[in-house]
């Protein structure tokens, strides 16, 4: 009994290893008939990759938008009716490194119509290349267009659905027609948007804002916060002028004024920005001029009755003296600080002005006030942020006073040489 339990467990062993033997063949013959169902998929998704260029259009027959330029039409229809400038760079213009370009390094096309991507499809007939939108770097938008209800809003919308258009793109007012700065021809710039695009991101002077880029304004317009916009003029055949800030309501998202000289001056001010470029005033009647090497702001709140508001604007800024006409020795006792005085004086009389033309006038903040209610004082915030530059408008009803500390780092490099009287 114990010898047929050995034979039949010796079977069973052995039927069992060879099942196994079974499983281990067909074990890897599924492993083939896997990798094979694996190398097919591989193979028809490299063919769905292999046609994603069968779109694809070579570099050199591109067109690509450097600017754009957008008016209102000189006929106006039923509907209103926009005149779209746009400029293409033309590579042969620009040369390279080792060789001159030749001729024009730009192009000008403009179309008339009451849909800008209509006007842009037309435009397109008249390029012998694709355009190409991915690397406009500047919009410039009439002055017109953009005190008319609604328009601006409308216009950055069109940029800002576009997939291939960037939030970066800068953006500035025309004072006249845009389109007649996209013809502004320099030494120094080969191409008219690019001279103007550099120019707005220069910070050497006070009326100068921070670069406007269109994600920047969309977000404003979302939270119904004012703000400024470069405002540009034609100062000569050659030039382009820095001449202000556009001011916009941000409720209507509708310009509503300018600052323009001392009075964009005093916004960067109270602003605590751009504290750069020259101040000139006189000092017991002689032209004195300063050069800001700085400075900042702080706003302080004094109350919290949101029918009158009290604010304190604490200004500081660095000056070096960098022109002077008088006899005053800058190193006599009390001489430095009747510098310091006059300095304070002009710098707050530039801000007041500032936020008088703002306040009294125009009625908006585009100092951001309000982003520093909401930063601070959160539960006021929520009493006044329906109302704040518009409707009850808590911001124009509020009193703002302005405290100014200058500090004059040096009077220069030079001091002027005086002889006594009786000396040859």
């Amino acid at each position: 009994m114990a010898i047929l339990l050995v034979i039949m467990a010796g079977d069973c062993l052995s039927q069992f290893l060879s099942y196994c033997g079974l499983c281990t063949k067909l074990k890897e013959r599924k492993k083939v008939g896997r990798n094979k169902v694996f190398l097919h998929l591989v193979f028809v998704l490299l063919l769905f990759l292999l046609t994603g260029c069968w779109d694809d259009v070579e570099l050199e027959d591109r067109a690509f938008i450097s600017g754009v330029s957008i008016d209102l039409a000189e006929e106006q229809g039923e509907n209103t009716t926009f005149e779209l400038m746009e400029q293409l760079v033309v590579p042969s213009g620009l040369g390279s490194t080792t060789e001159a370009g030749g001729g024009k390094a730009y192009r000008n096309l403009s179309q008339t119509g009451e849909s800008l991507y209509e006007i842009n499809s037309a435009i397109s007939r008249q390029a012998n290349r694709d355009i190409t939108i991915d690397h406009v770097e500047l919009v410039i938008i009439s002055q017109d267009l953009a005190r008319q209800d609604g328009l601006f809003n409308d216009v950055i919308d069109v940029f800002i659905r576009q997939q291939q258009m960037r939030r970066g793109i800068l953006l500035a007012i025309a004072e006249e027609k845009a389109k007649d700065l996209l013809s502004i021809e320099t030494e120094h710039a080969k191409i008219p948007a690019q001279y103007i695009s550099e120019l707005t991101e220069n910070r050497q002077v006070p009326i100068t804002t921070s670069p406007v880029r269109i994600g920047d304004i969309q977000e404003s317009m979302l939270n119904n916060r004012s703000f400024v916009v470069p405002l540009l003029s034609i100062y000569k055949d050659n030039s382009v002028n820095y001449k202000g800030l556009a001011i916009f309501q941000g409720k209507s998202s509708k310009m509503v004024g300018t600052l323009l000289g001392k009075e964009a001056k005093g916004f960067n001010y109270v602003l605590g920005k751009e504290q750069q470029g020259s101040v000139t005033t006189k000092v017991e009647g002689d032209q004195t001029t300063f050069i800001l090497a700085g400075g900042t702001s702080k706003i302080k709140l004094l109350n919290k009755d949101k029918d009158q508001l009290r604010f304190q604007v604490d200004i500081d800024v660095d000056a070096r003296l960098t022109e002077y006409f008088g006899e005053l020795d800058f190193y006599s006792k009390g001489v430095k600080e009747k510098f310091k005085t006059t300095l304070e004086d002009k710098v707050k009389k530039d801000a007041e002005d500032a936020l008088k033309k703002l306040k009294d006038e125009l009625q908006v903040d585009a100092f951001q006030f309000d982003i520093f209610l909401r930063s601070h004082h959160y539960n006021l915030w929520k009493e006044v942020k329906d109302d704040w530059d518009h409707g009850k408008n808590y911001f124009s009803k509020s009193d703002i006073t302005v405290q100014v500390n200058a500090n004059i780092l040096e009077p220069g490099n030079s001091f002027r040489v005086k002889k006594k009287e009786g000396e040859e």
